[in-house]
């Protein structure tokens, strides 16, 4: 489990909560309660990579909060800041038609329809409305919103994303 293509993000360490070793999480996957299926996680940060036993989780705003086995204090738990919760590949949950994992679109090739090679799809930024797309090119990055208007065709075959910018979306 050394290779990153056989993980899947599912959440990011921001701090810890409490005194008695919790840890708070953002979820970095559109369905937080998958957590409630989980025994056990990776925590990976850089080479680095733990595993460890989940005692419990619970909800606390847009915040997954969980108690692992063995962390049992604020300093362990602190210990952890700004890892990346993942799971084996085999244990993603399968999606609805037309859905993706962030992971299975990082390094896609973004084309307009017209065949203009934008660059390479390297970070999906969440937030509370469209996710945005940082895709890099040769000479420029761009941010594009990930709107089913603008993203016409995802072609995991060939790894490449579509898109039909609006007018001015690709100058700013």
């Amino acid at each position: 489990m050394n290779n990153n293509k056989t993980r899947v993000s599912i959440g990011k360490i921001t701090k810890h909560q409490g005194n008695k070793g919790e840890i708070r999480a953002i979820p970095l996957t559109d369905n937080p309660k998958r957590f409630e299926l989980l025994d056990k996680v990776l925590l990976v940060k850089g080479d680095r990579i733990i595993s460890k036993e989940i005692e419990y989780i619970r909800f606390y705003k847009n915040f997954i909060i969980l108690k692992l086995d063995g962390v049992d204090d604020l300093e362990q738990a602190s210990n952890y800041r700004n890892y990346l919760i993942q799971i084996p590949e085999e244990e993603k949950l399968p999606l609805p038609e037309g859905e993706y994992y962030i992971d299975d679109l990082l390094g896609f090739k973004v084309l307009t329809e017209d065949g203009r090679e934008l660059g390479s799809l390297t970070e999906v930024i969440k937030n509370a409305g469209t996710d945005i797309f940082l895709v890099k090119g040769e000479s420029a990055e761009y941010m594009i919103p990930a709107a089913r208007a603008i993203i016409t065709k995802i072609d995991q075959t060939a790894a490449r994303i579509m898109i039909n910018p609006p007018p001015g979306l690709l100058e700013l």
